[in-house]
C-alpha cells in the first residue's frame, strides 16, 4: 500500500553496495539519449535500449547525480536538467543525430532538451510522460505536492518519504511479485525505488512546470506512447504534450495491456517496435547492425557481463 513514512537522515544510507552505471553502448551515427525515471536507475530502459542498438543506433541513458537512484548529489531540479542537456551535447559530438527519450520524469528532462534544443534533436520519444499525478494508484499524497514551495524545511521533506506498492507500474503479474520482492530486499527494483521522497517528488513537479511552460516552443517530431490504464499517470499527460507542442509529425500510441512501467511491462516489444520505427522514419537509419558494429557490441557485451559478475561478487564480499 502506498503511504508515507520516514526515510534515513543520510541518503547515502539508502545507496546500493555497488551504484548505478549508464548505459553507454555503441553503434552507429545516429545516437539516441535515454532518461530513465526519478529515483531509478538505467535499468528500466535496458530492455530498449539494447533493442535499439541491434537497430544500429549508438544509445546512452545517464546516471544523474542526486536524480538516479544510489547517487547522494543535490535534489535539484534545474541541476538534473542541466545534466541531461549536458548528455545531449555529448552524444551530438559524438553523432550525426540524437533523438531524445525517457520514461516518467525522464520523458519530462527529454521534453526539456527539446525545449532547447529543438532544431538539433532528431526526435522526441516521450513514454508514460507525467505531467500530472493521476493514475488510478497515484498515492492521495501526491495531490499534495503542488503546495510544496509552501514545506517550510527542506530538511523535513527530504526526510519524509512516499511508500511505492503495488502495483508498481507493473500489469505483468508474474513481473510484479519479482518486482516486490526486489523491493522488500534491497530497496529498490527494475520498476525504481521502494521509496521517494517528500523533496525529490517537489522538485519534479517543478521540473514539470518549468517544461509544462516551455511546450509550445518544442517543434521535434514527437513519439508519445502511454497505456490507457496507467496506475501513475493517467493519459491526461501525454494528451496534453499532443496539443501543446508545435511538432507537425507527432504520433500518440496508446496501449492496452500494460501499466506504467511500459519499458518492461507486457507490451515492451510494441514500445520498442514503435520507438523503432518512428526513429527510422526521422533518421533515415535502415535496421539491422553490420559486422563491425555486430562484433563491437559483442565485445562490449563481454565485458558488461564481467563487470556484472565482479559487482555480484563484491556484494557478496560485502
Amino acid at each position: 500500500m502506498n503511504g508515507l513514512t520516514t526515510v534515513p537522515a543520510d541518503p547515502a544510507s539508502n545507496a546500493p553496495l555497488v551504484g548505478p552505471r549508464s548505459l553507454v553502448l555503441p553503434g552507429g551515427e545516429h545516437g539516441v539519449l535515454l532518461f530513465h525515471g526519478l529515483s531509478s536507475t538505467p535499468a528500466e530502459l535496458q530492455f530498449l535500449a539494447r533493442g535499439l542498438q541491434r537497430t544500429g543506433f549508438t544509445v546512452r541513458v545517464p546516471v544523474i547525480d542526486g536524480y538516479s537512484f544510489g547517487t547522494t548529489g543535490p535534489r535539484d531540479h534545474a541541476r538534473w536538467a542541466q545534466a541531461a542537456l549536458d548528455a545531449f551535447e555529448a552524444l551530438r559530438a559524438e553523432c550525426r543525430t540524437v533523438a531524445v527519450g525517457g520514461l516518467c520524469i525522464g520523458a519530462v528532462l527529454a521534453l526539456g532538451v527539446a525545449a532547447r534544443r529543438s532544431s538539433e534533436a532528431a526526435a522526441v520519444l516521450a513514454l508514460s510522460t507525467t505531467l500530472h499525478y493521476d493514475g488510478w494508484a497515484a498515492p492521495w499524497t501526491r495531490r499534495f505536492l503542488g503546495l510544496g514551495a509552501w514545506w517550510p524545511l527542506t530538511a523535513l521533506a527530504a526526510r519524509i518519504g512516499v511508500r511505492e506498492g503495488a502495483p508498481f507500474g507493473v500489469k505483468d503479474e508474474r513481473l510484479r511479485g519479482w518486482i516486490a520482492t526486489q523491493m522488500q530486499n534491497t530497496g529498490h527494483s527494475d520498476a525504481g525505488a521502494a521509496i521517494l521522497t517528500v523533496r525529490d517528488l517537489i522538485e519534479a513537479r517543478r521540473l514539470i512546470d518549468g517544461v509544462r511552460r516551455r511546450l509550445p516552443v518544442i517543434a521535434t517530431p514527437t513519439l508519445l506512447v502511454h497505456a490507457r490504464e496507467d496506475d501513475a499517470a493517467s493519459p491526461r499527460s501525454a494528451f496534453e504534450v499532443a496539443q501543446r507542442i508545435s511538432a507537425r509529425d507527432v504520433r500518440c500510441v496508446m496501449l492496452g495491456d500494460s501499466y506504467h512501467m511500459v519499458s518492461i511491462d507486457r507490451e515492451k516489444h510494441r514500445v520498442l517496435s514503435e520507438m523503432k520505427d518512428f526513429l527510422q522514419k526521422q533518421t533515415g537509419q535502415v535496421g539491422g547492425e553490420s559486422q563491425v558494429l555486430a562484433e563491437n557490441r559483442t565485445r562490449f557485451d563481454r565485458q558488461e557481463r564481467l563487470d556484472d559478475g565482479r559487482a555480484l561478487a563484491s556484494r557478496r564480499t560485502l
